[in-house]
């Protein structure tokens, strides 16, 4: 038996014979509440699956949403800054807009040129947004009011959470920059590591082809990982083993509950579709946010080595 506890299994079919042929991964609907063995397989495996977190109207209104915050940034003197981006090929040398005065803002594929005049293919292009929860209704909903989302976060932190940082994750169709292995904790400066959950919520159907979330079980519990910046904030190569991985395939509204101690990565979109997610991280809230500097002695490895990302500290992303 699996010890995905939420995972079950839906045969397909030969359409001649009518015979099964594969089996493919079917995650339960998300509940409010979980059950004891759901926790367990969260312990065990650093992450927990489920379908139907958010209902088709709720995605609906989630790309809506994020359509709306691209269009009333982008190229707006009023409202935003911008820059047009560098050629050092990295996953930040693409164009950014940012809200005056605020961290709310996006990213563009690097490479790409954007044009005032067409902003439908400049929202094809975009790949991350940041600080948008309260932007619009829909998404102060989703991050702090939302039974199921909450309800699962809740469970998980054992207390009240506290919502920390919030990003929008999206993969241009045959584009779609890969994302590295990396930990989350090494972007975070929060006392506790193991009182931090992320949650990563489909707003397409999220497949192995078009960039879907792909994690190591049970890889939280390794510990800190030394980070370096090569393209992006990455585990050092030595440290993981791929071949471990598994592929978290989401229909639009499925969400994935993680450590943020788990080692994950999401590949490029090799389709014709573009796949968007937001994702949200809380902290519990006895949890501190810390300096820095104090860190680096807490994120670590065994020999003492500060395993965070300096750049992408550095950066604030």
């Amino acid at each position: 038996m699996s010890s995905d506890l939420n995972l079950l299994f839906e045969d397909s079919h030969d359409k001649t014979t009518g015979m099964s042929t594969t089996s493919y991964p079917r995650f339960e609907d998300c509940p409010e509440f979980l059950a004891e063995e759901q926790l367990v397989q969260y312990e065990d495996q650093g992450y927990l699956a489920f379908e139907n977190a958010l209902t088709p109207e709720e995605v609906k209104a989630a790309n809506a949403d994020i359509s709306q915050i691209i269009r009333k940034y982008a190229f707006n003197d009023k409202l935003a800054e911008w820059n047009l981006g560098d050629d050092l090929g990295t996953n930040y040398s693409g164009a950014c807009f940012k809200k005056k005065g605020e961290d709310c803002g996006f990213w563009l594929e690097a490479g790409y040129e954007p044009k005032p005049e067409d902003l439908d293919e400049l929202e094809l292009n975009v790949r991350k947004l940041m600080w948008f929860q309260n932007e619009t209704p829909t998404f102060i909903h989703l991050t702090q009011r939302h039974l199921k989302l909450q309800g699962v976060i809740r469970f998980i932190l054992g207390t009240e959470p506290v919502h920390y940082q919030t990003m929008g994750l999206i993969k241009p169709p045959f584009v779609g920059s890969k994302k590295p292995w990396h930990q989350d904790n090494a972007y975070f400066s929060i006392e506790d590591l193991n009182k931090v959950c992320g949650v990563w919520v489909a707003l397409d159907d999220a497949t192995a082809e078009n960039g879907c979330m792909h994690v190591i079980p049970g890889g939280h519990k390794l510990g800190p990982l030394r980070h370096h910046h090569t393209y992006d904030c990455e585990i050092m190569p030595d440290r993981i083993d791929p071949a471990q991985a598994v592929p978290i395939e989401l229909k639009a509204g499925g969400a994935l509950f993680f450590s943020s101690m788990l080692p994950h990565e999401t590949p490029p979109n090799r389709s014709s579709q573009r796949r968007r997610a937001v994702q949200f991280h809380y902290r519990s809230a006895d949890n501190k946010l810390i300096p820095k500097e104090k860190y680096y002695s807490i994120f670590k490895e065994s020999d003492g080595t500060p395993a965070t990302c300096a750049y992408a500290l550095q950066k604030n992303f």
